[in-house]
């Protein structure tokens, strides 16, 4: 007996010192993973690339600054509301720079210089990143390949300047990416979180870009063939519509509020300001854009041609297409040409139909579909059917030379003026470190000298519109010096001004400036026609502004 309680006493001491919860933990060293690199290496460029572009070269992007001021106008002008966000351009990229915006008094450069947009292009840029790279991580290729074609998007210098100036095309690039990664994952694992997720970025896609109306109605489409004949019609049926009730809904609230505020559920669409009002002035009717003007071969060459924006993509389209029929039917193949054909679908009706601007930013999904069909192809061509290390590092050395040149392709790409406008001026500039300053060291198109005067002149009330305006009025000390179409009361003041306003600010009415609504309200006002103005001043530039006195004779 006592012998056996010795032995269950050592036993006891054993487990007591043999326990984990004595001995001291491993110190275990933190580790970046491959992705978290990426996305390090990818936030290191979009930010110094921001500094450097707005800092370095004053390059600031029209579009991105405009969203950046509708933001403003809902925070900080005279009649601070959410509808002042405006209706004519999708709302989600001014409604995510808000929080940045609301910096301003403390920091007047996040809209003065746009950084606020830059801020939110970071990090959707980064989004996007991580969305491509987890795409690719789910083929069976190589690490080593996989780094590269992801790199070979997080670098290529139109995905650069697009994920550091502000604009939207990268943000809808990331939703793109994003329902791409969702819908894959659920043909993979049959995960319905995951195909919730690939629903929720379709419609964030929709705040960002009209684009993501086709690009989801064709992904959606190839969802249910690609589960035909292997699941239930019920199940096709569900999985279809868990992908496209989101975007449904984003879009009836965004048709709802058209409706109720502007009083036009197609506000978006038939606005004074909108896409359709401004090629109707025939300010974009460039001579490429002629030749695809109704002539569907013309619109295809047009449109077909950004492709070389990511040139593997011409083989790797048709090899992904090989594999969307038959028994060799591969459900990603099939995902990813409707979807590369349902981005291009908007901007191939506008080109038909002369809406459409020559600005390559149009065409930048041309891009990571282009990486993405030529990792598929690369799947496809090779799998793990090498055997020999040194055939494997031959070939992985020649993918990577036509992975890099796709890249480099761009930069040739955008020295052609119909495929490279505006952004290989852009380019050529940040490559050559040239300032983009215009005239005598102005990066705003000359209004320098018109918002020195307004500074001056704080007790100066202004009727303004915001749509060609918006340069000015953002880095104008006082905001509410301005009376803009976002107040409650613009329309009133500007049939009626006298003892409202003090003056009124008029672009020549040319080009776009047309739409300006004083000069569609009071034709002949620049041209000093209006018998109860005067002129206070006129500011020479590429919209040669002109100031002018309300007299007491007004309306």
């Amino acid at each position: 007996m006592i012998h056996t309680s010795s032995q269950s006493s050592d036993l006891k001491n054993s487990l007591i010192t043999s326990s984990p919860a004595t001995q001291p933990e491993p110190h275990r060293r933190f580790q970046i993973t491959e992705a978290g690199w990426l996305l390090l290496i990818t936030m290191t460029v979009y930010a110094a690339s921001c500094v450097y572009l707005v800092y370095g070269l004053h390059y600031y992007a029209g579009d991105a600054q405009s969203r950046v001021a509708n933001a403003y106008y809902v925070l900080f002008s005279r009649m601070p509301h959410l509808g002042a966000i405006g209706f004519v351009w999708n709302p989600l990229p001014s409604m995510l720079e808000l929080p940045i915006v609301a910096l301003h008094p403390w920091f007047p450069a996040v809209v003065a210089r746009g950084l606020a947009g830059s801020v939110v292009s970071i990090v959707l840029g980064i989004v996007a990143v991580y969305h491509l790279h987890r795409i690719i991580r789910g083929m069976s290729i190589n690490k080593y390949l996989r780094i590269v074609l992801t790199l070979c998007f997080a670098l290529n210098p139109l995905i650069v300047l697009y994920g550091a100036n502000g604009m939207s095309d990268i943000m809808w690039v990331a939703c793109l990416l994003g329902t791409y990664s969702g819908v894959l994952d659920y043909l993979k694992t049959n995960s319905l979180r995951r195909l919730v997720m690939g629903g929720l970025w379709l419609a964030a896609g929709l705040g960002m870009r009209y684009e993501a109306v086709p690009f989801g109605a064709f992904v959606i489409l190839a969802l249910i063939l690609a589960q035909w004949g292997k699941v239930s019609i019920a199940k096709m049926r569900g999985s279809a519509i868990i992908l496209g009730a989101p975007i449904v809904f984003g879009g009836g609230v965004w048709i709802y509020f058209n409706w109720t505020i502007m009083k036009d559920p197609l506000y978006f669409l038939n606005s004074s300001y909108g896409n359709l009002a401004q090629t109707a002035t025939g300010a974009y009717m460039t001579p490429a854009m002629a030749h695809a003007y109704h002539h569907i071969i013309g619109t295809l060459l047009y449109v077909g041609r950004f492709g070389l924006f990511y040139w593997p993509l011409y083989f790797a389209f048709f090899i992904a297409l090989w594999y969307c029929f038959g028994k060799r039917r591969d459900a990603r193949a099939m995902v990813l040409v409707a979807g590369t054909l349902g981005a291009e679908l908007l901007e191939i009706v506008f080109a038909y139909q002369g809406h459409l601007g020559e600005w390559d930013r149009y065409f930048l999904e041309f891009i990571p579909n282009g990486i993405l069909l030529t990792a598929l192809a690369t799947e496809k061509l090779l799998g793990t059917r090498i055997r020999s290390k040194v055939i494997s590092a031959i070939v992985g050395i020649g993918l990577t030379a036509i992975f890099i040149s796709g890249t480099v392709g761009t930069v040739h790409a955008v020295q052609n003026p119909v495929l490279g406008s505006p952004d290989g001026s852009v380019l050529d500039h940040a490559f050559h470190r040239q300032s983009m300053f215009y005239n005598n060291g102005d990066p705003y198109f000359g209004t320098t000298p018109l918002v020195r005067y307004i500074n001056t002149h704080p007790k100066l009330t202004i009727l303004a519109d915001t749509f060609t305006d918006w340069s000015i009025i953002v880095r104008a000390h006082h905001l509410n010096q301005f009376i803009i179409p976002s107040d409650y009361n613009f329309s009133s003041v500007l049939h009626n001004p006298r003892g409202r306003v003090d003056a009124i600010l008029v672009p020549q009415p040319s080009g776009v400036a047309q739409l300006n609504a004083i000069n569609r309200a009071w034709p002949g006002l620049w041209q000093g026609r209006v018998p109860w103005l005067h002129l206070i001043k006129s500011f020479p530039g590429v919209d040669n502004w002109k100031l002018y006195q309300v007299l007491p004779t007004a309306p």
